[in-house]
């Protein structure tokens, strides 16, 4: 495979996909602080935040793909399980964390909203101007990343096809970031918090299955090397 690869297909995909992953976690960062002191975020979104732990499991899948191309199979061994049990363990805390952070959030919203009258109006006053625009920009240049990243992946060998685990990952971003954007667009404006919300509690989800199966199979990897 790697007399057949086209790597510049190759390098440009990895450096989408990071790319992608980068922009997901810086954008959804700001929000964190902005929401609690009622000041705006320019790329708001606890789903698109979200949407980093998921791209970051497929940067990480890609560029053990990388590896595994250049680094000979009996180095490749040894350091593959160790590495890839670190990052599952990582990854596992980083998608706990934010699903209880952002179930807690959550239940905050719902509980002002449905008490009303004072309970309603503060719920209006933190969390219903959502800023839609800056997220729907920032939802479109992903899914524009992450398709000219899958491109860029087939163009570099069309056997990238035939790893049912890597499309099933392309996949699954590529419907999660499509998800968040249809929760934010499909209510009214004071709700988005609320749907944007339980859409990065999907995304959340979806990351902890396939972290679990990551660190499994990381488990029996480094057992295999020390046998």
């Amino acid at each position: 495979m790697l007399d057949t690869l086209r790597k510049p297909f190759f390098i440009v995909a990895l450096i989408l996909i990071a790319l992608t992953a980068i922009v997901e976690a810086g954008s959804g960062a700001k929000l964190s602080s902005a929401s609690m002191t009622l000041a705006g975020a320019s790329t708001p979104g606890k789903g698109i935040l979200s949407l980093a732990l998921l791209d970051a499991l497929l940067l990480f899948t890609v560029i053990l793909i990388g590896f595994s191309i250049v680094i000979p199979e009996r180095v490749q061994g040894r350091i593959q399980g160790i590495v890839t049990l670190i990052f599952s363990l990582l990854l596992l805390f980083g998608a706990v964390a934010m699903l209880i952070e952002t179930f807690v959030l959550l239940t905050l919203m719902l509980s002002l909203l449905l008490a009303p009258i004072f309970g309603t109006v503060a719920y209006l006053v933190a969390f219903g101007t959502f800023q839609t625009g800056p997220a729907r920009v920032t939802l479109g240049l992903l899914m524009t990343l992450k398709l000219a990243f899958a491109a860029c992946l087939v163009l570099a060998h069309q056997r990238f096809l035939q790893n049912k685990g890597l499309v099933l990952l392309v996949l699954l971003s590529l419907v999660c970031t499509f998800l968040v954007s249809f929760l934010q667009g499909f209510v009214p404006r004071f709700l988005v918090s609320i749907t944007d919300d339980i859409g990065a509690i999907v995304v959340c989800v979806v990351v902890l299955i396939f972290g679990i199966l990551l660190l499994i199979g990381s488990i029996f990897s480094v057992i295999k090397a020390i046998i």
